[in-house]
């Protein structure tokens, strides 16, 4: 019968296995000191390599943690590895706050931001790029009041909305975010006006996603009532025109659905609405004008609840909001 090892022995000899590879640190010194010292030096390779081992094996006190944390991450940036730099920069944030090295990692936040959003080498992957939007929202949520938080949200949102993204709700929800939160960003106007748009291109038609034209006409409303003489108003006012003509004809449609059944009331009421909401559109006009073969004209539209549903466009709470 052939002897087989025993447990014991089998991880006996794991533990010498385990003890040959592990990094030894320079003599007189531990593990995170030695990775500091070869850091200084300028061999990355090797500080990573001691920083990484104390993180993952070693029992350590909350100040060599966070130091190990901050040598991994800086070694980790400089050999290429943005993925393990982030992760470990977010750890500090996360789970040392108090540590000196907080002021320098907005900084790194935001050129790991920028490289996994703008880099060829991340294109084609969402995850990849998806970790730009990790690392410049987590500046964004630490830093506050910094100058580049506005920044930040600026990149997020215009990668969601992008061609290659199309991720159109979360770009409005970001843009949002950025007019909300920093009113005197100089990206400020430019946002409003895009939160506005990409509720719009979430929209398929006028039969579709009321909620949407609701959310998209209060924002692009309140981009130009904020912001009457801005760069975007162009873009704002057609923005606004088409999300007007959806719900004028989304009314029509609803008025014509009536009429097809013999409901006159429930036509009458969405031709109200089209014509008292939208006058100025093309539906709004032609809702005026059936209205008044009826025999009915504004003034008494607006002034009986009963002929109109108008307060029934306001936008409905936004669950997603950020």
């Amino acid at each position: 019968m052939t002897n087989r090892p025993t447990l014991p022995l089998l991880l006996a000899l794991a533990l010498v296995v385990t003890g040959c590879f592990a990094p030894r640190p320079l003599e007189g010194m531990d593990r995170v000191e030695s990775a500091q010292t070869y850091q200084g030096w300028g061999d990355q390779e090797k500080a990573l390599e001691l920083a990484e081992y104390a993180l993952d094996e070693e029992d350590l006190d909350s100040e060599a943690e966070a130091e190990a944390a901050f040598i991994a991450a800086e070694a980790a940036r400089a050999t290429g590895n943005r993925v393990l730099a982030l992760r470990r920069y977010k750890w500090i944030l996360e789970n040392a706050p108090w540590s000196e090295h907080t002021a320098v990692i907005e900084d790194r936040l935001y050129e790991l931001g920028v490289a996994f959003l703008t880099l060829d080498e991340y294109g084609g992957w969402f995850d990849k790029r998806s970790r730009g939007v990790e690392a410049l929202e987590t500046l964004q949520m630490h830093y506050r009041q910094s100058d580049r938080a506005d920044d930040a949200l600026r990149l997020v949102g215009d990668y969601f909305g992008s061609e290659e993204t199309r991720e159109f709700l979360e770009a409005a929800l970001t843009h949002q975010q950025l007019a909300d939160e920093y009113p005197d960003s100089e990206w400020a106007e430019r946002s409003l006006w895009l939160a506005g748009h990409y509720r719009l291109r979430l929209i398929y038609g006028p039969q579709y996603n009321r909620d949407e034209m609701v959310r998209a006409r209060d924002l692009l409303e309140r981009s130009l009532r904020e912001h009457p003489k801005g760069s975007s108003v162009r873009e704002a006012t057609a923005d606004l025109a088409q999300v007007k003509d959806y719900m004028s004809r989304g009314e029509m449609i609803v008025a014509d659905f009536y009429r097809g059944r013999g409901n006159i009331p429930g036509e009458r009421l969405h031709l109200a609405n089209a014509a008292l909401l939208f006058p100025e559109t093309k539906a709004g006009m032609e809702a005026l004008r059936r209205l008044r073969d009826m025999g009915l004209d504004l003034p008494e539209l607006r002034e009986d609840p009963r002929l109109n549903s108008v307060d029934a466009f306001k936008a409905p709470e936004l669950e997603e909001s950020r």
